[in-house]
């Protein structure tokens, strides 16, 4: 078998979009997963994907088109990463106001996956997400999505990235992502309010009764009891985001084409 240059830029670029993906995917993206490991994950998806998926018509044949041409691929699959990772992005922000409510918002630890410090319950709704989304295949979807988009973009395709429906995509998406974290926080909130008002009626008639020290103790409580009997609405809620994950992937490549 005698493989041409044509084949081997082919291959460049294939594996640069699947680069781009793994450096902002969920899961692929896991600081927690070495780096030789996800190099050579994105290399076996590559050379899978080599002879199968379908190719432009006009390969760059220079060197600078060559770089830009991997420039645009690398720069496909961050977009495509980033669209599913927004939705895991909106579940850790639902944790923190979780947090901020329950009084623990001081409580932080650092989290291998950002990189960042962030708080207690906002890393428990992340991995809550993060095994849901394994469960119901999420990493399943976002393959088939990567290999789709190859049938809709062909590698080495000119792409124009920087197009005004990629960018309203992305400011909608992040609404999105602040209505999905106020929502699934809204049991705890809801919780926490009505303890609130409890307290204030309790400062009211009891005014000895120190409250404020009385709320430390108790919410947390509440908010852990709110999480766990609202736990099967979450998982039902975060099956949806994976599915929406799906649509997301359709219409920025659609908004690509």
């Amino acid at each position: 078998m005698i493989i041409t240059l044509g084949q081997i830029v082919a291959a460049f670029l294939i594996f640069a979009r699947i680069a781009g993906i793994f450096i902002q995917a969920p899961v692929l993206s896991s600081r927690s997963i070495p780096s030789q490991a996800k190099t050579a994950m994105a290399v076996w998806i590559a050379v899978a994907l080599w002879f199968v998926v379908p190719l432009s018509k006009t390969l760059p044949v220079t060197v600078p088109m060559f770089i830009l041409a991997v420039v645009a691929e690398v720069a496909l699959g961050y977009l495509i990463g980033l669209v599913c990772n927004i939705l895991f992005v909106a579940v850790q922000a639902a944790g923190e106001i979780m947090d901020l409510q329950m009084g623990l918002s001081v409580a932080t630890a650092l989290d291998p996956v950002f990189g960042s410090v962030i708080s207690i319950i906002g890393k428990l709704t992340f991995y809550l997400a993060l095994v849901i989304f394994l469960a119901v295949n999420g990493h399943h979807l976002l393959l088939s999505g990567l290999h789709n988009s190859f049938t809709v973009i062909p590698a080495g395709s000119p792409i124009n990235i920087f197009n005004g429906a990629v960018t309203v995509q992305l400011l909608a998406l992040g609404g999105q992502m602040w209505i999905i974290a106020i929502q699934l926080a809204a049991p705890i909130v809801l919780m926490i309010f009505l303890s609130d008002f409890t307290f204030g009626i309790v400062s009211r008639v009891a005014p000895q009764v120190n409250v404020f020290m009385l709320g430390f103790q108790v919410k947390p409580s509440l908010g852990i009891f709110a999480l766990m009997t609202s736990a099967p609405l979450f998982v039902k809620y975060v099956s949806g985001l994976v599915e929406k994950m799906g649509e997301e992937i359709v219409k920025l490549l659609a908004a690509l084409k």
